[in-house]
C-alpha cells in the first residue's frame, strides 16, 4: 500500500465503510454546497458580474456617429481551505480477542467516516442557515404565518416573495429554484389549507410518500424541486453510550436556491460550493498507522475543504414552522 509520511493509505476500508448501517444518514452537506475541486489550498475566484451582458439598450447608430460601448467589471473572491480530521484507535491485544466476532478496525473506519461526515453536515448547515449572512429584505423574509397554521399559512405566496427577490438580485426564474426544508416543515405544510384545496381533487396527500409529497410540493409551488433535509447526530457528549438524537437541519429556517451544478468549474453560479485542495484528496483520506506507547493501530480519516457563499442566489426563511 501507498505511504504517506509514515502512514499507510486505507482505501480497502473506505471501500467497506460504503456498505456500514451509517451510511443511511442521508447528508445533505455535499447536495447543496456541492463539492469543487481547487488546485491551490487558497485562491481566488474570478466573478464577472451579474449585470454584464444584461443592460437594455438602444443600439441605431446615429449618422456619424458611434456605436453604444459597453462598460463592465470584473472582480474576485477569496476562498479558504481547512484540514479536519478524525482517529479511532484499536488495541492490537483487543483486536486479537475480538477477531472471531468481528473486525476492529473496519468498524473504528466506519465510525471514522462518519464523525468526518457529520462534521462537515454541521458546517453547511452553519453557512447555509446563517443569519449574518444572509440579511436585510433582498436576501431573508420571516414568515408571518408559520407553516404549521393550516388555517392562515401561504407557503404559495412566501415562496413567491423569496423567488422575487432572487430573480431581482441574479436573474434567476422560480422554476429553476430549489427549496431546502426539513420532515417536520414539509408535514406541516402539506397538512396546510392552501396546499390541500390546490390538489384535493388530483392527488391524496395521505396515500404519498415523502419523496412522493416533496415533489407534488415543489409543483405546487412551481419551484424545480425540494430537498427534504433529514440527517440526525447523537446531542450527547463523547463517551456517553445512550444516545439523544437530534436534527441537523432546523424547523426554523428554510432555504431557497439556486443549486451549482455537479460540474468542476466556478463558471456556472449557484448558491455555494465545497472548495476540496485536490492535492491533498479528492474527498477524503483514510490512512492507518501504528502507535507504539498504546500498542494500538490508529485509524485516521481527514479532509481538507471550506464552504463558499454566494447569497445572491439564495434567500432565508426563518420563523418556518414551529
Amino acid at each position: 500500500m501507498a505511504k504517506y509520511k509514515g502512514t499507510t493509505l486505507r482505501n480497502d476500508l473506505k471501500e467497506l465503510m460504503k456498505e456500514t448501517p451509517m451510511g443511511n444518514v442521508d447528508f445533505m452537506a455535499d447536495k447543496i454546497l456541492t463539492p469543487i475541486s481547487v488546485k491551490e489550498q487558497t485562491g481566488y475566484i474570478p466573478r464577472l458580474s451579474t449585470s454584464a451582458g444584461m443592460k437594455l439598450l438602444d443600439l441605431k447608430r446615429a449618422p456619424r456617429g458611434s456605436f453604444q460601448r459597453g462598460v463592465w467589471t470584473w472582480n474576485s473572491s477569496l476562498y479558504a481551505t481547512y484540514e479536519y480530521g478524525y482517529e479511532e484507535p484499536v488495541d492490537n491485544v483487543e483486536k486479537l480477542k475480538n477477531s472471531d466476532i468481528f473486525n476492529e478496525e473496519v468498524v473504528a473506519g466506519q465510525i471514522a467516516a462518519h464523525q468526518l461526515k457529520l462534521a462537515r453536515e454541521k458546517r453547511v448547515v452553519d453557512a447555509v442557515h446563517n443569519t449574518t449572512s444572509f440579511t436585510g429584505a433582498n436576501n431573508t423574509l420571516a414568515i408571518t404565518h408559520e407553516w404549521d397554521d393550516a388555517t392562515n399559512a401561504d407557503p404559495f405566496a412566501d415562496v413567491n416573495t423569496g423567488a422575487a427577490k432572487i430573480k431581482i438580485k441574479a436573474g434567476i426564474p422560480k422554476s429553476k429554484l430549489h427549496l431546502q426544508l426539513n420532515e417536520n416543515i414539509l408535514r406541516n405544510v402539506m397538512r396546510c389549507d392552501r396546499v390541500r384545496n390546490d390538489i384535493k381533487y388530483t392527488k391524496s396527500i395521505d396515500e404519498l410518500n415523502e419523496p412522493q409529497q416533496a415533489k407534488l410540493l415543489a409543483t405546487f409551488l412551481g419551484i424545480a424541486e425540494v430537498h427534504v433535509a433529514t440527517a440526525f447526530y447523537d446531542t450527547t457528549a463523547l463517551g456517553v453510550d445512550d444516545a439523544v438524537f437530534g436534527d441537523f437541519w432546523s424547523d426554523e429556517y428554510m432555504m431557497l436556491y439556486l443549486p451549482a451544478p455537479a460540474v468542476n468549474s466556478w463558471k456556472v453560479p449557484g448558491l455555494g460550493r465545497q472548495p476540496v485542495w485536490s492535492k491533498y484528496a479528492n474527498d477524503y483520506r483514510v490512512e492507518s498507522y501504528d502507535e507504539e506507547q498504546s500498542d494500538s493501530r490508529i485509524i485516521r480519516v481527514r479532509e481538507y475543504r471550506s464552504e463558499f457563499i454566494n447569497t445572491k442566489f439564495g434567500f432565508l426563511f426563518s420563523n418556518a414552522t414551529t
